[in-house]
């Protein structure tokens, strides 16, 4: 199977024809806009003016991202002998009885 070569700078149809430049007008456009009344356009217009667009962004996206993270304790402990048994015979071997507990850190 030939492989054929990918030139980023050309475009993926023919544009001298209406079947090219009409594929590629699907292509790099969302359809959903058409569906979409002017007036909600305009709206996503007014939100891409506005100089408080940045800080806002940063808000939702942040506390969303990083919001979930802090609801919940990320340290954790278990009881060693719940642990899989390679890793309680080895704790058992290196301090014996004296632990009871591990912790560790749950992470993301």
């Amino acid at each position: 199977m030939a492989s054929s070569s990918f030139d980023i700078d050309a475009p993926r149809w023919d544009q001298t024809t209406f079947m090219g430049r009409l594929k590629h007008f699907f292509n790099i456009t969302d359809c959903r806009t058409a569906l979409l009344p002017d007036s909600r356009l305009d709206e996503a217009k007014a939100l891409r003016i506005t100089f408080l667009h940045g800080p806002i962004q940063v808000m939702l996206v942040g506390g969303r991202v990083f919001h979930p993270c802090s609801l919940f304790p990320q340290r954790c402990s278990m009881a060693v002998s719940k642990l899989e048994p390679e890793l309680r015979d080895s704790i058992r071997s290196q301090y014996g009885d004296t632990i009871q507990r591990v912790y560790f850190n749950k992470g993301l």
